[in-house]
Formats: structure tokens, sequence, C-alpha cells
């Protein structure tokens, strides 16, 4: 892939190279590390959608996605479900 040149102010130039420095790197390798880790909004919406249909197929929730937008929490309340469910089960295998 062929190099970019991007601006920026000088006092984050600075800092960048202040960064890159005590990581041993680059500051282009840097900025590709920052900019790796940050989603876009197409791929946040993607994993969302993935998470939700994995908790579905593998914990059978049947939450919709209106009530895990409008629910507080709604990840690890099903999480917590889930422990539940993990706990009985291996109590009853127990017994």
């Amino acid at each position: 892939m062929a190099d970019s040149t991007i601006k920026v102010p000088e006092g984050t130039r600075d800092h960048l190279a202040a960064l890159a420095k005590e990581r041993g790197t680059t500051i282009g390798a840097l900025v590709a590390a920052l900019a790796a880790e940050q989603l876009t909004a197409e791929q946040t919406r993607a994993r969302v959608a993935e998470s939700r249909r994995i908790m579905r197929e593998r914990m059978h929730s049947t939450l919709t996605d209106e009530e895990f937008d409008s629910t507080p929490h709604a990840l690890e309340r099903v999480y917590e479900i889930a422990a539940e469910k993990a706990q009985n089960t291996l109590r009853g295998n127990a017994a």
C-alpha cells in the first residue's frame, strides 16, 4: 500500500512522535494502529448484529433488536441468565 501524508498541528505531530518513540515504532505505524482500533459506524452495526445473532443462536435468547436497544445493560443481563442456566445445569449433573 502506498504511503500518504496527513497534515496535523505541530503539537499533535510532536505528541505522536513522542508516543511512537516510547513504543519503539514510527508515527506511521502508530497512526495505523490507532486507526485500526476505531470502528466505523457500519463496522459497529455489523458487530452488534453478529453478536445478537450469536446470542440468539447459542443462548436461545428471544430478545428482539428493539428490546436490546431499549433495555439498559441487556447484554450483561443475557450473560447473567446464561451463567445461571450453566450453574443450574452443573448442579443438576453433580447431583
